[in-house]
């Protein structure tokens, strides 16, 4: 694995998120119910890991 890996490398995650985001959002627009209980979970779980990922590189750029 390289030593740096350029950072649009990480665009690929970002589609795959927004992708997902989407089409929940589309079924859930077309169907007109609420969120099924897994899809929230999907989300929380995407959420608490971009805070840890986000957080530490903050943390180590401009604290540490």
């Amino acid at each position: 694995m390289p030593a740096f890996i350029r950072p649009e490398f990480f665009d690929i995650f970002g589609l795959a998120v927004f992708g997902f985001f989407g089409i929940v959002s589309l079924i859930g627009l077309r169907t007109k119910q609420p969120l099924p209980k897994w899809v929230l979970q999907v989300i929380l779980t995407i959420a608490i890991l971009g805070l840890i990922v986000d957080g530490t590189i903050v943390a180590r750029t401009y604290f540490f």
